[in-house]
C-alpha cells in the first residue's frame, strides 16, 4: 500500500525551499535587531555621561522643532476646551427626573409598538439642546393656568421666543466650530503635525546609529576599519537623508495657513452666535420692562 506521506529528499527538498524564503526575512529581522541594539547603547552611553563626540543637529532644525512644539501645544491646548462644542447640551445638565422621564417615555413607546406590531414611532429627546432652549421651555411650560390676558403670560410668551432663538444660534455655533475648528484642528494634529513627531522620531534613531558607527570606527582594528568606515559613511548618509526629510515635514508645519483660519471661522461663529443672542435679548429687555410697569400700574388698582 503506498504511503501519502513524502519520502526523506521531498522532507529535504522542502525544508530547502522554505529556509530559502525565510532567508531574506530572518536577515531583515536580524539588521533590524543590530540597529536597535547599537541605538541602545549608544544612548545609555550618552545617558551616563561617556559619549562626549555627539552629532550636534542644525540650529534650523532646532528652531523648527520649537516651532512645531509651540504649534503642536496650540492644538492640544484647543482640542481639549472645543471637545465641548462636540457634545450635546454641553451648557446644560438636565435634571435627572427629566432624562429618566425621557428614557422611559421611550422604552414605553417602543414596547407598545412592538407588541402591536407596527413600526416604532421615529424617536423624540425632550432634552433641551442648549441651556437657552431649556430656559425657553420652562418659561413655555410655566404659562399653563395664567390668564391669557396677564402681563406675566406674556412676558413668558415673549422670553420663550426670544430664548428660543438664541438656542437656536449657540446650536448653529456649536455645528460651526465643530466642523471649521475641532475637527480640522485635529486632522492637523493627527496627521500634519503627528507625520513631522514621527519624522524627528527617526532622526534620533539613524543619529544614535551614525555616531554608534563613529564610535565604532574610532576604536577599530586596522583590519576592520575599511569596513566600518564603509558602514559609517553609509550611516552618515541616512542621518543627512533623514534630518532633511524631517525639516521638510515641520516646514510643512509651521507654513501651514490652516491654524490661524481655523481660529478666524471660531471666532466668526463666536460673533454671530453673540450678534443674535444681543439682538434677541435688546429686543426682549425693553418689552419685559414695559410688561412690569404694566403689571405694577394693575397691581396698584386693585
Amino acid at each position: 500500500m503506498a504511503s501519502g506521506l513524502p519520502n526523506s529528499a521531498q522532507i529535504s527538498e522542502m525544508a530547502s525551499s522554505w529556509m530559502g524564503k525565510l532567508s531574506p526575512f530572518a536577515s531583515t529581522v536580524a539588521g533590524q535587531a543590530s540597529r536597535g541594539l547599537s541605538q541602545g547603547l549608544q544612548y545609555t552611553k550618552e545617558a551616563m555621561g561617556q559619549s562626549s563626540d555627539t552629532t550636534e543637529l542644525p540650529d534650523a532644525y532646532k528652531q523648527l522643532e520649537t516651532q512645531v512644539d509651540a504649534i503642536k501645544g496650540l492644538h492640544e491646548h484647543f482640542l481639549r476646551v472645543s471637545v465641548n462644542f462636540t457634545r450635546k447640551a454641553y451648557d446644560y445638565q438636565p435634571p435627572l427626573t427629566d432624562t429618566a422621564l425621557n428614557y422611559a417615555s421611550t422604552m414605553k413607546n417602543g414596547l407598545t409598538h412592538l407588541m402591536s406590531g407596527s413600526a416604532p414611532p421615529a424617536v423624540v429627546d425632550d432634552v433641551p439642546p442648549s441651556l437657552p432652549h431649556a430656559l425657553a421651555k420652562a418659561a413655555s411650560g410655566s404659562r399653563d393656568g395664567l390668564p391669557p390676558a396677564e402681563p406675566l403670560n406674556n412676558a413668558l410668551k415673549k422670553f420663550t421666543d426670544a430664548h428660543n432663538r438664541v438656542g437656536d444660534a449657540r446650536v448653529k455655533m456649536a455645528d460651526e466650530i465643530t466642523t471649521r475648528f475641532h475637527q480640522p484642528y485635529t486632522t492637523t494634529l493627527n496627521q500634519l503635525i503627528a507625520h513631522s513627531v514621527k519624522a524627528r522620531r527617526n532622526v534620533i534613531a539613524v543619529r544614535l546609529n551614525y555616531d554608534a558607527a563613529r564610535a565604532k570606527l574610532k576604536a577599530s582594528k586596522p583590519e576592520d576599519e575599511a569596513r566600518l568606515r564603509a558602514e559609517m559613511e553609509a550611516t552618515e548618509d541616512e542621518f543627512v537623508s533623514v534630518v532633511d526629510d524631517a525639516m521638510a515635514k515641520m516646514k510643512l508645519v509651521v507654513e501651514a495657513p490652516e491654524p490661524l483660519k481655523n481660529l478666524s471661522d471660531l471666532v466668526a461663529a463666536e460673533l454671530a452666535y453673540f450678534k443674535t443672542a444681543h439682538e434677541a435679548l435688546a429686543e426682549l429687555s425693553p418689552e419685559i420692562d414695559e410688561l412690569q410697569v404694566t403689571n405694577e400700574a394693575l397691581l396698584r388698582q386693585k
